[in-house]
């Protein structure tokens, strides 16, 4: 076990410990407002408003008492939500273009799509407009550079140490079974269904369609549908520790405008917050292209030889699609689902 795992490891069971230790605060504090007795003999409102007393004293004890009553209440109550990860069976996604790179150099996500520092000397060995699309969750290794990629253009003697990779924001997504987001019996059979115009809210406006909120808006679905293939795409966002809302989401099936919240959509900040990949490019509201740039470590460095190399692609789309529970105004859930990044493993031979 590596040091970054025993870190991750006892910041889980920290993490963890925290949640149980807030939700017994909650549980004494409803006690005490509901019952007018404190629960297994703690007082929890009292200690709190000495714990605020020691810095503040007359009315505005009771103030910050109170607000930090509720604060813990609603904290307490949002331990619910939760964010489970499923397998997917079908994962299509459309291929733009591929550049190999000498070498690469930590960088601006913002940057990634056209950096010569994060992809060096960058030498195109595939290429399309329209796209080629690839179901990675059936393709064998070495298929997608056999119908893509075509390393004869290497030239001869060079070294690669990474690749990069141009693809569509949209992805077709199946889930391979029904996910338990675990947050209530609401969300307990969360499965991809098809597609629809009225999933964005067409219903009550015509213009609302999927073309159109693609990147805007994230639908939400009831439990228990059809299990069918899904289009999801990479919504609007901003890289982890910016602060603002990035994109609309929708709390009922119909995205109604009534069931609407802003909300924000975080891409990592640098490569320890992704699986495989070294860069991803992060895709704000103002970024017109479909595509997204991911850059990838080969897995030993290739010299260009006299003999045509082949490039061998391995994919792993498991815990690739992510569930959780979306709460309307009446306090129902329905499933969103998001898409987490594939394992990818690149070798040239």
């Amino acid at each position: 076990m590596n040091v970054k795992s025993i870190f991750g490891t006892i910041g889980d069971t920290l993490s963890g410990l925290f949640g149980v230790l807030t939700g017994l605060v909650g549980v004494g504090i409803m006690s005490q407002v509901i019952f007018g007795t404190g629960w297994m003999g703690m007082d929890v409102i009292g200690n709190i408003s000495s714990i605020v007393n020691t810095f503040l004293t007359g009315g505005v004890t009771g103030l910050l008492t109170l607000i930090v009553l509720f604060s813990l209440i609603i904290y307490s109550f949002s331990l619910n939500a939760a964010e489970v990860k499923g397998d997917a069976d079908v994962y299509k996604v459309l291929m733009h273009k591929v550049d190999l790179c000498t070498g690469h150099t930590a960088g601006d996500f913002d940057d990634t799509s056209s950096s010569t520092t994060q992809c060096q000397n960058a030498v195109v060995i595939g290429e399309s407009t329209a796209g080629v699309e690839v179901d990675i969750a059936s393709v064998a290794a070495g298929a997608v550079a056999g119908t893509f990629g075509n390393p004869a253009l290497l030239p001869l003697g060079e070294t690669y140490t990474h690749a990069r990779f141009h693809i569509n924001r949209k992805m077709t997504l199946r889930t391979a079974a029904a996910i338990d987001t675990t947050s209530s019996d609401d969300t307990d059979n969360c499965v991809t269904i098809t597609t629809t115009d009225a999933m964005y809210g067409s219903g009550e406006d015509a213009s609302r369609t999927e073309a159109n909120r693609k990147y805007t808006h994230k639908p939400a679905v009831a439990e228990g549908g059809t299990r069918a293939e899904m289009t999801l795409y990479m919504t609007n966002g901003q890289q982890a520790g910016d602060n603002q809302n990035t994109y609309k989401q929708c709390k009922d099936a119909t995205c109604t405008n009534a069931e609407v919240d802003d909300a924000q959509w975080n891409y990592p900040a640098n490569a320890s917050s992704l699986v495989s990949a070294v860069a991803m490019q992060t895709m704000r509201d103002t970024v017109s292209s479909d595509q997204v740039a991911l850059i990838y470590a080969l897995s030993s460095p290739y010299t260009v030889g006299l003999i045509s190399p082949t490039i061998d692609m391995a994919f792993g789309t498991q815990d690739s699609i992510v569930a959780e529970e979306v709460n309307n105004d009446a306090g129902d859930g329905i499933c969103r689902f998001s898409i987490d990044e594939p394992v990818v493993t690149i070798t040239i031979k």
